[in-house]
């Protein structure tokens, strides 16, 4: 167990550094929740030292109550990331409802004028599922950041104009900061009863995009994933794992 322990532990904190360079090359150096992997690696490098020692002086107090702590600690976190992930993998890969009335285009990074990889993914799939069902209405969703020259909405918008949806289905909300913004000024758009409500996000967020939207009142409601693989998507499914977390404890699921 604490051969593979330390295996585990050595091999996190290598790949986690090469991870952090290939995203800074390929996403840039100001990429949301970046040093978390210069972290993660750090952390895994003191955990797989401190198990050493501690296995090497297991005869000894207080080692011999720490070694086996550290062992219960290190999989305990791993099979809690494990079954976490399997949870967002499984609400990504789920089919769209096909009978919606509405859909909602949740914002993402804008750098400058154009939309980032992630932002232009949820565009092209949106446009996709509107072409095929035109009898849906679409909300753009987003506000203007730092670093954007326009708001999320507006790219979403322009997206979909370029990819021949008609202007007269698209709506705008162009004020909120993040995603329990994005659904509650959405929701204030809608008629009311709420109709069904298809959330285009990427594939890692559908999850708690899905969560998310039962808590602000969304009765009918399904998520369609912007599934385009890149780089910085395992990424991206890491850092929804802290996210759950956090929008759980302060009352956003």
């Amino acid at each position: 167990m604490i051969k593979s322990t330390l295996t585990l532990l050595n091999s996190a904190s290598v790949l986690s550094l090469i991870y952090f360079i290939l995203i800074a090359l390929y996403s840039g150096i100001r990429t949301s929740f970046l040093w978390f992997w210069p972290v993660l690696a750090v952390c895994c490098g003191v955990a797989s030292l401190l198990l050493r020692y501690t296995n090497l002086h297991r005869t000894v107090m207080p080692w011999r109550i720490l070694a086996p702590t550290l062992l219960v600690g290190i999989w305990t976190a791993f099979l809690i990331l494990f079954i976490t992930e399997c949870a967002i993998l499984h609400t990504a890969t789920k089919e769209p409802e096909e009978n919606v009335e509405y859909m909602i285009v949740l914002g993402a990074q804008v750098r400058g004028d154009k939309p980032s990889l992630s932002l232009q993914a949820r565009i092209d799939t949106a446009a996709e599922y509107l072409a095929a069902h035109p009898q849906v209405k679409v909300i753009c969703s987003g506000g203007k950041g730092r670093g954007e020259n326009k708001s999320e909405a507006a790219a979403i918008r322009d997206g979909l104009l370029l990819l021949g949806i008609d202007p007269a289905r698209i709506q705008m909300e162009d004020t909120s900061t993040n995603t329990v913004e994005n659904l509650r000024f959405c929701r204030e758009l809608l008629p009311t009863p709420c109709p069904s409500v298809l959330i285009v996000t990427n594939d890692f967020h559908c999850k708690r995009a899905g969560l998310i939207a039962k808590k602000c009142g969304y009765m009918d409601s399904s998520t369609l994933s912007a599934g385009q693989f890149l780089l910085t998507t395992p990424h991206y499914f890491l850092r929804e794992f802290f996210a759950l977390f956090k929008d759980f404890l302060v009352g956003n699921l």
